[in-house]
């Protein structure tokens, strides 16, 4: 077994990940990062990017390479009802789209660049916090087991995960039902294009989210409930488009065929509710900490943001036993104050969107009140940068 030493190991290369090894990089101390999947790589995402991600980027230095990219500008929004009624709106901030492959790419290169230590492919196989410090087990696509000694501890590892667990975290056992899934379709498939709109458009117990993320590609991101349902997730999208003409228009009878082919990216049984953003001495960021509504169109802005808070908790501290308490207690009392309502608000608006007698409703309500949708946009928005 090799033996390691570092002061801050983070598990997960993605946006929550990597940001927070640029922000803490600033303050000097020694960071390792673990990636288990080799980049670049796709993951499930709507790959909407928004105006909090944009700042984040300019903060950490990385706007430059994300420009370089040639990310898809965004700059309104538009949900289509089963019944044909549109709900829609400029977004008033300046937002994009990009490949998740690209844009965690840009992000862990970035990382790499400031001398973050990136151990990838590899997993963290266990973490456990003995006294003052923590001993976690790691295996690199060698099979090589490493153990690495640290101060700190941060999980940035998406949605899921095996540590979720060995830590025995609350909602490991809960039962969501709610599936998702992502592809790219390429745009040339299409029978209308709307390069510069998300679109959102409901089914029974489904909403389907599109957004163009490069010249050729449009992200095809869809969120079901299938606790009523036996059906292979490729057919009950097919049956949703065939079933609502507003849907079918934009797509033509090569990209139906085409979706029953497509490599897709799932995860099942997604956790929307309560997760303790510490556990047995681990800093949670991202969707480790907490699954935001993909109706909020922000998961990514929320993984950043979330590493830049933390960030700002530690700056004042050094690692000694002694402030760590203080850095717990600080960031879970920020977290839930900035985050909180958000979370709860994006929640309310996903459990309206996919039952379809409230749906009915508040479509309803918010065609004859459109000033509705920007007021609900802003409230899903940080409340640091509105």
């Amino acid at each position: 077994m090799k033996n390691l030493e570092t002061e801050i190991l983070i598990i997960g290369g993605g946006p929550a990940g990597s940001t927070t090894a640029l922000y803490l990089s600033k303050l000097g101390f020694d960071i390792t990062l673990v990636e288990k999947k080799p980049f670049p790589r796709e993951t499930l995402c709507g790959e909407f990017l928004s105006k909090e991600v944009i700042d984040i980027l300019k903060d950490v230095k990385a706007f430059d390479e994300f420009i370089s990219q040639k990310p898809n500008k965004l700059n309104s929004f538009r949900a289509i009802d089963a019944s044909g009624k549109e709900l829609k709106s400029d977004l008033k901030f300046d937002a994009y789209a990009m490949k998740r492959s690209v844009f965690d790419s840009i992000l862990l290169e970035k990382a790499k660049s400031v001398n973050v230590h990136v151990a990838q492919p590899a997993e963290v196989i266990s973490t456990i916090k003995t006294g003052s410090e923590f001993d976690s087990i790691i295996e690199d696509s060698s099979g090589q087991i490493i153990n690495i000694k640290s101060k700190l501890v941060i999980a940035a590892y998406g949605k899921q995960n095996i540590l979720d667990k060995k830590l025995k975290r609350g909602f490991v056992n809960e039962k969501s039902y709610l599936n998702g899934v992502k592809f790219h379709l390429p745009v040339y498939l299409l029978e209308s294009s709307f390069s510069e709109e998300i679109r959102i458009y409901t089914g029974d117990e489904l909403y389907c989210g599109m957004n163009q993320v490069s010249d050729t590609d449009m992200t095809v991101c869809f969120l079901e409930n299938r606790k009523h349902s036996k059906i292979p997730s490729r057919e009950r999208l097919i049956e949703v488009i065939k079933s609502n003409s507003h849907f079918q228009s934009v797509f033509s009878n090569e990209a139906i065929e085409y979706i029953k082919t497509v490599n897709i990216y799932g995860t099942g049984n997604i956790y929307f509710g309560y997760r303790k953003v510490i556990e047995n001495g681990i800093i949670m960021v991202g969707d480790a900490a907490r699954v935001i509504s993909p109706l909020a169109g922000d998961g990514i802005g929320m993984a950043m943001e979330s590493s830049k808070l933390l960030y700002e908790v530690i700056k004042p501290y050094n690692l000694d036993t002694i402030h760590r308490d203080k850095i717990y207690l600080n960031y879970k009392k920020q977290y839930e104050n900035v985050f909180n309502k958000r979370l709860s608000t994006a929640k309310i608006i996903q459990g309206i969107i996919l039952n379809r007698k409230s749906r009915k409703l508040g479509f309803g309500i918010a065609k004859r009140y459109p000033s509705i949708i920007p007021y609900l946009i802003k409230f899903t928005r940080s409340t640091k940068t509105t």
